[in-house]
């Protein structure tokens, strides 16, 4: 059942923390708005709130902490 963008989605419940709230105000319907289909709503819809804030707060803190990258420019440029 899992597809690209239900994964896509779910990444970004994890990192958006404005989605993130609409989702769990209406899950089923938040889902439907992100075009997946009412099969995988529903299966996104079961995941476990206080689960999907866990992940998002533990994603959030491993990106604060994780160095800059200065992109392909900055390498190219020897920084």
């Amino acid at each position: 059942m899992t597809t690209a963008r239900f994964e896509a989605v779910l990444a970004r419940l994890y990192v958006d923390d404005a989605l993130r709230r609409r989702f769990l105000a209406d899950p089923v319907g938040e889902a439907a708005r992100a075009g997946l289909d009412p099969g995988e709503a529903r299966a996104l819809a079961a995941v476990d709130a206080v689960d999907l804030e866990m992940a998002a707060r533990s994603f959030a803190h491993k990106r604060a902490r994780a160095p800059r990258r200065l992109g392909w420019l900055a390498g190219l440029l020897g920084r």
